[in-house]
């Protein structure tokens, strides 16, 4: 029997192939969860649960009334949510005096208000009685940038601190109700977001910053996330740092970065 078997799990931002929340989705229904993957991407969706058996429900972060939409219909569907992860992700690198309201507004948008609006509905769900009682597991993934420097990533920096404060104010109020929230905050990963920045050279301008000698992959995010959602997790309000050991050390500067990219032959 898996570690999750017969758990109800939603994972939103799950709408790419290859990306954390797929990652995520798999790893839960191969310890024999009912998974239901969301996004804004019904496509993607549509895809990723018709090679896996996943229920795909289209949903934008950025709406509570959508959120609270598909909670509704999940727990029609399974009665209950059991377990609820927020990978819905955006991002963007620009000097900090040249951000942009626009891309601040939508930094905000997804990881502020989409974080808040989704822990907001999940607890709500997570609260109603059920045969198996109340309570239930909450995972945002954040990032390591939220406590450790990267250059021209400040919106982002400043909007997963906030994610990851939240997540420890719902830690803090909903324990009582057998409700745990926690962080899991990735290193470097090589994920779709990262899109046209993966060239030659980047990969290893961070490795050498990890103790363990390689950059975090969509499996470990999958492997920790697995632990935060099993009920062998007697820990709430906590970051899990999946870095390999980064925030012991720093993330390499703009400047090695681009010296680690011409090294090798690439070009941003």
């Amino acid at each position: 029997m898996g570690r999750l078997a017969g758990k109800v799990a939603v994972i939103m931002g799950a709408t790419r192939e290859g990306n954390m929340g797929q990652a995520i989705a798999r790893r839960f229904l191969d310890e024999g969860a009912h998974v239901v993957v969301s996004g804004r991407g019904k496509e993607g969706l549509d895809v990723f649960a018709a090679a896996t058996g996943a229920t795909a429900m289209a949903c934008d972060i950025g709406s509570r009334a959508q959120i609270q939409s598909l909670a509704d219909a999940v727990v029609a569907r399974h009665g209950a949510i059991d377990i609820a992860v927020n990978a819905a992700a955006i991002g963007f690198l620009a000097p900090f005096e040249e951000e942009t309201e626009e891309q601040i507004d939508s930094m905000l948008s997804i990881i502020f208000k989409g974080g808040l609006f989704f822990m907001q509905v999940m607890v709500g769900a997570m609260k109603r009685e059920r045969p198996s009682g109340r309570g239930g597991a909450i995972i945002n993934i954040s990032s390591a940038v939220a406590d450790i420097m990267s250059n021209d990533h400040c919106s982002y920096m400043g909007a997963k601190a906030a994610l990851n404060q939240m997540t420890r104010f719902v830690a803090y109020e909903y324990g009582k109700h057998g409700i745990r929230a926690n962080i899991l905050a990735p290193g470097l990963t090589i994920t779709p977001m990262l899109g046209g920045f993966n060239v030659p050279g980047l990969v290893e301008a961070y490795a050498k910053e990890y103790p363990l000698g390689r950059i975090t992959t969509v499996e470990d995010i999958a492997n920790a996330a697995l632990f935060m959602a099993s009920d062998e997790c007697f820990m709430t309000g906590q970051t899990f740092n999946v870095t390999g050991g980064l925030t012991l050390r720093r993330n390499p500067t703009a400047e090695e970065v681009m010296a680690s990219i011409a090294a090798h032959g690439g070009a941003v």
